[in-house]
């Protein structure tokens, strides 16, 4: 029995109705500040880590560039981090989100958190009247639950919430959905992608202090939330990829920058099954529990299926693939899914190949963008929570599959994962 058989199926939905009753009990009601066209946008970030300072960069780029906008506010578990960004961004600090978040300064919030924060966070931001940019994966794996609910309540609010899958901005991927809604490839039958990496640094985040400890520069309970009570360690608070309590290894941290522009591109709905494999087979020499190598294979009701995979132990890429019943899509030097593809072949069954350009680059600065003028127009952004939650269905069922070594199935009627 693993440390994973803690997280029991009573206490998955136990933490996903816990959350409408945190946002019911919430001190302050919805009150967003309609913004007009020309109006500045404050941000405001919750976790300033390794991921979120990358995020108030771009912010500060953009508002380089012309963009009408102000870091407004953040926040952070670890003081010191806080200090850093609040006197490099001259913004306003807060040591807790729900102080954020009543911030009426504060109209949009960028959550960069564990992975197990983030729908708690989206609640209480919902509830906040703020619209939100989410870091991937959207979810904890045990949490499907609460990131549907989540939804329900985004649709209910009318907010604007997009996905950190910044590969979904690549404009290539708009292509692809052309290609495949001609009949360029016929019905489809088949996709065939993954992400292959030399390396572990993914998961062995820096530790910048080993000697940290609890206090009042480092707020140990606010990083656990809902997670098991355990003792503190610098490595589960500053690494904490390297452990199943908060993170998923290559399934929930690289798997959604594969899968996430196949969905949007090809509209694909929830999974109907998953069935996963893999484990821990290069890093074996320190503490570590989530895998370094992992499969997954997906079958969908339109009789189709989908196989991904990854490694940390070699970066030789094979080449992804969209398999139709009268032709191929291949895509060419597609490595790292968040930087885009080269090109792409259209192979028919029938007639002459073709090659279409695609584009290669850093599509953060353009998600932000996207994000910022659905703020302004309302439109559904490119990474629309909605449409991520088919996403997180595969994860979620893909890594419950790997830990029970059982197929985790779909109810598509009530929306939930079974069998698992």
């Amino acid at each position: 029995m693993t440390k994973f058989s803690r997280l029991t199926r009573r206490r998955f939905i136990r933490s996903g109705t816990h959350a409408a009753a945190l946002a019911a009990a919430f001190p302050f009601v919805s009150r967003a500040r309609v913004l007009g066209a020309n109006d500045r946008i404050g941000i405001g970030f919750i976790g300033v880590g390794e991921r979120g300072r990358t995020h108030v960069a771009v912010v500060q780029k953009l508002i380089q560039e012309g963009e009408n906008l102000r870091i407004a506010a953040a926040t952070d578990a670890y003081r010191y981090r806080l200090d850093e960004i609040v006197k490099a961004a001259g913004c306003a600090a807060y040591r807790r989100d729900v102080e954020l978040l009543a911030d009426p300064g504060v109209d949009a919030v960028c959550i960069a958190t564990p992975d197990r924060h983030h729908m708690w966070q989206g609640m209480l931001a919902l509830r906040a009247g703020k619209d939100i940019y989410c870091e991937k994966p959207m979810c904890h794996w045990s949490q499907f639950d609460l990131a549907r609910e989540f939804c329900d309540e985004m649709e209910r609010r009318g907010r604007i919430v997009q996905v950190g899958d910044q590969g979904n901005s690549s404009p290539g991927w708009a292509k692809v959905g052309e290609l495949y809604r001609s009949g360029a490839i016929g019905a489809l039958q088949h996709i065939q992608a993954g992400y292959f990496r030399r390396g572990d640094f993914g998961e062995r985040m820096p530790i910048p202090d080993p000697e940290a400890k609890p206090g009042p520069d480092l707020d140990w309970e606010a990083f656990l939330g809902d997670a098991p009570k355990v003792p503190f360690t610098v490595e589960r608070f500053f690494s904490w990829r390297r452990y199943l309590d908060y993170a998923g290894g290559p399934c929930t941290d690289l798997l959604p920058h594969v899968l996430t522009p196949f969905v949007r591109a090809l509209n694909l709905d929830f999974p109907k099954t998953a069935a996963a494999a893999g484990g821990i087979y290069k890093y074996t020499n320190y503490d570590r529990e989530v895998p370094d190598t992992f499969d997954t294979s997906l079958t969908y009701a339109g009789k189709f299926s989908v196989s991904l995979t990854a490694t940390l132990a070699n970066d030789y890429v094979t080449e992804p693939a969209i398999r139709g019943d009268e032709g191929t899509i291949t895509f060419q030097n597609a490595g790292g899914w968040e930087s885009g593809f080269d090109s792409l072949t259209v192979i028919p069954t029938r007639g002459a190949a073709r090659v279409v350009q695609g584009q290669r680059g850093d599509p953060t600065p353009q998600h932000w963008k996207v994000f910022i003028q659905c703020i302004r127009t309302r439109q559904k952004p490119v990474s629309d929570a909605g449409m991520f939650l088919k996403v997180q269905a595969a994860l979620n069922m893909s890594m419950l599959s790997y830990l029970h070594g059982k197929v985790a199935q779909f109810d598509a009627a009530e929306r939930r994962i079974i069998g698992v």
